[in-house]
């Protein structure tokens, strides 16, 4: 097995620049029950047990935990932190030596057999020792050139083959009976069969499932809600005066929870102006992975015609949407490019919802989206876009010299566990609650176990978002993002896109203060914001210009 050498006496230690070998943990899982679960916690202490007993130092600063991504694809390679393990031992980061640990080799990849050895393989040969911690009893069997050409060679590269070979399959077989499991279920859905159960409860907004009757029904006031908002747009209103007429009037919008928007959206009144499930069209698709990224690929079916109640005519559908068809869609989802280095970010300094770009010809304003859609929830203000985005490039290099590198996790480690204890307590209730409802039937055990449901939702998202920004206050990680964003923002012809896409990175959120001189950033890696002077200097922000540029944009 590989050790670290000590230097002997009188022989001179290596130098401090050059990097010792250590251990780097990998961990993965690729669906969100196991984030919930025990899996992270199971495969981190397997690996600081292996490092306590074998004395080797186990890195912290590299980010090798894959959350939500396939081995079975490859994608943990091709997009994951894998891969970025793989760039740094290509680099020279990770030091010739070290020890990659995984809870077993199926972590690494589910591949085919031959795929998967060639690739762990490529590690191998860069000088890096990959460790199965369940092989061998629980001590781990170790994979490297030595134990590769030694006389027990054979032995260890059956093994490695054996166990790739395997995880492959079973990846294969639960694929297998999952699009099995879909694929019934959609042709029940499609048949004239009376359904027991519904197909989704992800429904349009003004339909619900019936448990009674075993149906899909309309909601008749949503879907009246919908009637007048086709009729609109076929009288030729825009989807931005439907938003604000709808905000206007204080119509609540349509959703729960977390999913609940504060106002009606523009791309909102689009997205409902354009779903076939207004006329009772739905529409399944298959989801599959696409090598080398993180989303997946929805393939629409074949249209079910029977199942979903109509709320709209079809001849008032088709004259809505053969007009929007002139109009190139805006959405999230299309791919006009990134015209605010930005987007995303940047929030209102009195609502702390998203400032938007408005572009009135010669006029490009950054607006808060609730005032612009007039929800009557915000104050109206406007900065002047192209002098944020100057003077955000000008002060960069001092906010960056000044910007924290990182906090210690203790304090969220602990967050995180107490969320953790809170969710197993809710799941036990809803186990509880469930039953009664069984039992019993009770009503109010069922409004119970709904909002229950709900909270738990939120408190596993909550989980999520804690997971995530744990991930991200490693100070390595944090110096990378760190760079990027002054590459990004310091060239000499900046190109909007990356630059929004480094703020992204490293920036939670921005708060722009032009009437006091200030800036506050958010960092993903830091608790309490940044400071800083921020100021547009060809604008008067007193009380008669802002009402000035008001009624300029229209507003």
């Amino acid at each position: 097995m590989n050790r670290i050498t000590i230097p002997a006496a009188g022989q001179a230690p290596p130098p401090d620049t050059q990097q010792q070998p250590r251990a780097y943990s990998y961990k993965r899982f690729s669906t969100p029950a196991q984030a919930l679960g025990d899996s992270l916690r199971r495969q981190t202490a397997i690996a600081q047990a292996w490092a306590n007993r074998m004395g080797v130092p186990l890195d912290t600063e590299l980010n090798l935990t894959d959350r939500g991504v396939s081995a079975y694809t490859g994608a943990n390679r091709d997009v994951g932190n894998l891969g970025a393990f793989l760039k740094a031992v290509e680099e020279g980061t990770v030091p010739k030596g070290s020890w990659l640990l995984v809870e077993s080799l199926d972590r690494l990849s589910r591949e085919p057999a031959a795929d998967a050895s060639f690739e762990m393989q490529k590690i191998i040969r860069a000088g890096i020792t990959v460790v199965d911690l369940s092989d061998n009893g629980g001590l781990g069997r170790e994979y490297n050139m030595e134990t590769l050409r030694s006389q027990d060679g054979l032995m260890h590269l059956i093994a490695m083959v054996l166990s790739f070979a395997r995880g492959n399959q079973e990846s294969a077989v639960k694929g297998m009976r999952v699009a099995q499991k879909y694929a019934e279920k959609r042709r029940v859905f499609a048949s004239e069969e009376r359904l027991t159960k519904p197909y989704t409860r992800r429904l349009p907004a003004w339909i619900r499932w019936n448990t009674e009757k075993k149906s899909y029904e309309l909601i008749d006031e949503r879907a009246e809600r919908l009637r007048w908002i086709f009729e609109m747009a076929d009288d030729g209103m825009g989807q931005h005066t439907i938003a604000a007429q709808l905000n206007e009037a204080k119509v609540d919008t349509w959703g729960a929870g977390g999913w609940k928007a504060k106002f009606w959206h523009k791309s909102y009144i689009r997205k409902l102006l354009t779903n076939k499930a207004a006329i009772g069209v739905f529409v399944p698709h298959t989801v599959r992975k696409v090598d080398g990224k993180r989303t997946k690929e929805r393939t629409p079916q074949e249209p079910i015609l029977h199942r979903f109640p109509a709320a709209i005519d079809r001849e008032l559908f088709e004259r809505v949407n053969a007009r929007l068809s002139t109009t190139g869609a805006r959405g999230k989802n299309t791919n006009a490019p990134v015209q605010s280095i930005f987007a995303g970010v940047l929030k209102c300094r009195h609502c702390g919802g998203t400032v938007t770009r408005v572009n009135k010809g010669e006029h490009v304003y950054l607006v808060c989206s609730a005032a612009h859609a007039k929800s009557g929830t915000c104050k109206y203000e406007s900065i002047p876009y192209h002098d944020a985005e100057e003077e955000m490039r000008r002060i960069i290099r001092l906010v960056l010299e000044e910007a924290p590198r990182g906090n210690d996790t203790a304090e969220m480690d602990e967050k995180i566990t107490q969320q953790r204890a809170a969710i197993d307590d809710g799941e036990d209730r809803v186990r509880e609650l469930l039953e009664i409802t069984i039992t019993d039937k009770s009503r109010a055990a069922r409004q119970a176990l709904n909002t229950l449901d709900q909270a738990l939702e939120e408190a596993k998202e909550n989980l999520r978002e804690m997971l995530a920004r744990r991930d991200t206050m490693t100070s390595t990680n944090v110096k990378l993002r760190l760079a990027a964003v002054e590459e990004a923002l310091t060239a000499e012809t900046i190109d909007t896109e990356e630059a929004n896409k480094a703020l992204r990175g490293a920036v939670r959120k921005l708060v722009m203060r032009p009437a006091e001189g200030g800036l506050e950033i958010h960092w993903h890696h830091a608790d309490e914001p940044q400071e800083t002077a921020f100021i547009t200097r060809r604008y008067d922000w007193d009380a008669n210009q802002i009402e000035k540029n008001a009624e300029e944009t229209g507003q």
